[in-house]
């Protein structure tokens, strides 16, 4: 076995008895109460049900007698009638080796998911991952050994994580998941760093987790931008409605706004300029045709001389230093016009 790999093998000639002991009742009490909260217990209440352990506990024995060695009853002397001692059975070795590592993966799963509460917590996604486990207990056919892949139970368990951790993340303020995302990042860093100083195999998938966070620290990086336009586009909104903003106030507006990059320019849009004109007016509520609004937009767009002129200051005022309030980019090429519409014609 790898380190990445847990089996357990017993180590015995197979004409040698397997000797059982005999609990005496406070032993067996004892026992059952260490055993209230044991591997079946968790494993049961994570896939949801004692009906869904018994259907995944069932397959599990099936492929534990697949296993076993196909010559085994022409060796077993219990098999063969020369004893009905059941502890020369040979396969009872081969059984309790393979139930010794079902046990010791059970507690190392165990342990993984409880390390990580909010897969935990996640109880979907904690089914799926449980029923991954039972997927990831190898067997070696006609050999009755079976061993343990931690190495692929510990990438379904990231990738179980990932999942809860998007789910969660959708659940909660974008600010509190982006801080969230990047406290973790400055974590992954520290614990990437350490190991390099300290010269340690990563066995923590680092890597693919520092590529998560950082794809998440983008969206919602980008999903803050969104928000903060989306905020300062209906409060210009709620200026423009009380201060009854005319057409060529609006041209200018999203002129400059697509000058500083704060806005698609029209031409971009797939089914064209004035399809995205009609789209424009209509969610923003103008009060105007597409015919009009167009022309007014094309009046200062295609010719600087009509935008930077005398009779444009008080337009250019109003957009720069009402409407573009909150965009700074865009408010500063509008105030350069404004200052060259003012001295043009002195």
């Amino acid at each position: 076995m790898t380190r990445k790999e847990i089996g357990f093998e017993i180590n015995m000639k197979e004409d040698e008895k397997i000797t059982f002991i005999e609990f005496s009742p406070e032993q067996k009490e004892y026992q059952r109460k260490l055993n209230e909260k044991n591997h079946r217990y968790y494993l049961t209440e994570f896939l949801g049900s004692e009906k869904n352990y018994k259907i995944a506990y069932r397959a599990f024995e099936q492929a534990m007698d697949k296993s076993l060695p196909n010559d085994r009853k022409s060796k077993c002397k219990y098999c063969l009638g020369e004893t009905t001692d059941k502890g020369f059975k040979l396969c009872q070795k081969y059984i309790m080796q393979m139930q010794l590592t079902y046990v010791i993966a059970s507690n190392e799963f165990i342990s993984i998911v409880f390390q990580n509460r909010f897969i935990y917590n996640d109880k979907e996604n904690l089914q799926k991952l449980t029923v991954n486990f039972f997927n990831c207990l190898k067997f070696i056919e006609n050999e009755g050994k079976m061993y343990f892949d931690l190495d692929l139970i510990s990438r379904y368990a990231l990738n179980a994580g990932f999942l809860s951790l998007s789910q969660m993340f959708s659940r909660s303020e974008t600010l509190t998941a982006y801080k969230i995302i990047n406290e973790s990042l400055d974590s992954l860093t520290e614990q990437g760093l350490q190991n390099k100083v300290l010269e340690k195999v990563d066995e923590n998938y680092l890597e693919l987790q520092t590529e998560f966070f950082e794809s998440k620290l983008r969206y919602y990086k980008e999903k803050i931008f969104i928000e903060d336009r989306k905020n300062k586009l209906k409060s210009i909104k709620i200026s423009n409605t009380e201060n009854k903003v005319s057409i060529p106030q609006y041209a200018l507006y999203y002129y400059y706004l697509q000058q500083s990059g704060d806005f698609g320019y029209f031409e971009n849009h797939p089914e064209g300029k004035v399809k995205a004109i009609a789209e424009l007016i209509r969610k923003e509520s103008i009060n105007t045709t597409t015919k009009y609004f167009q022309k007014e937009y094309n009046f200062i767009a295609h010719h600087r001389t009509n935008r930077v002129a005398k009779n444009k200051v008080s337009h250019i005022d109003f957009v720069a230093n009402t409407m573009l309030k909150d965009f700074s980019k865009a408010k500063s090429i509008a105030l350069l016009e404004l200052k060259e519409a003012k001295t043009k014609n002195r």
